[in-house]
């Protein structure tokens, strides 16, 4: 398989089935992973935000009830609507942008972040170009802090761990997703495979299947890219808080610094 044309695609709930999103990616770690952001900001000295790939608007929402003054862009028309709706139900004042992380220019801010494994659904080229576009968007020595999959310590048994077959109600819909996944070393794609049910009230249940891949990366990989393109990775972080370990950190938190010196 060839990297170059090899395409990325995406979760079904990302656009296809946005109703789903909450479902699949907001759960009990969600307020904790919040918490961390918040203060690693904090240590940052950040007062404005913009959230990239804010979906449906946790991390926004989260920042906005502790007085950050926070803008939430995403390239999925239906997360934006959801968290548009949200804002509303809230009364938040909130800005929701649509946006193409490798292109959106909305300001200059203190700080960019992209949560949840946001840059896996980038190849490498289109990350490198997410990440020039990044520093445009931030204030000198602004930061930017985002997440994904550790290459290094994702063993066979952590994929043969990441199976998993939940069940949810979704505004009163019960819905089954069973997922598995498989790794491609040589090319460092995380790879999932997904058959979600949908029970209705009537007729027969409404299956879908899909598979999509995430581009995960190395610490030290992180760290070129990220020098290539006018930062400076100051700290790395597993995702509970803890100092980043490249053989056991399943994911790598990173923050890194707009780099005074860049040119881009």
């Amino acid at each position: 398989m060839n990297n170059k044309e090899h395409k990325l695609g995406l979760p079904l709930e990302y656009q296809q089935m946005p109703e789903f999103f909450d479902a699949y990616n907001v759960n009990e770690e969600t307020a904790s992973k919040n918490a961390l952001i918040e203060k690693l900001l904090k240590e940052q000295g950040a007062k404005t935000v913009l959230d990239m790939t804010c979906g449906t608007g946790s991390q926004v929402f989260y920042l906005d009830a502790r007085g950050y003054e926070v803008t939430g862009s995403d390239f999925s028309p239906g997360l934006l609507d959801r968290a548009r709706n949200k804002a509303k139900e809230m009364n938040r004042n909130i800005a929701f942008i649509d946006g193409d992380m490798r292109e959106i220019r909305v300001g200059k801010f203190d700080a960019v972040i992209t949560i949840f494994n946001a840059i896996g659904h980038l190849t490498k080229p289109d990350f490198e170009k997410a990440l020039q576009n990044i520093h445009a968007n931030l204030k000198e020595e602004g930061v930017y802090i985002f997440d994904i999959f550790n290459l290094q310590a994702i063993t066979d048994n952590i994929i043969d761990n990441f199976t998993m077959d939940i069940e949810s109600i979704v505004n009163g819909v019960k819905i089954r997703n069973i997922q598995h996944s498989e790794i491609d070393r040589k090319y460092g794609l995380l790879i999932s495979h997904d058959n979600l049910t949908i029970f209705k009230e009537e007729g027969e249940p409404e299956i879908h299947t899909n598979s999509s891949s995430l581009q995960i990366y190395t610490a030290e990989e992180l760290k070129t890219m990220l020098e290539r393109n006018g930062f400076k990775a100051i700290r790395q972080y597993d995702m509970d808080g803890n100092n980043f370990l490249a053989e056991e950190s399943l994911n790598i938190l990173t923050v890194a610094k707009k780099s005074s010196q860049s040119k881009i």
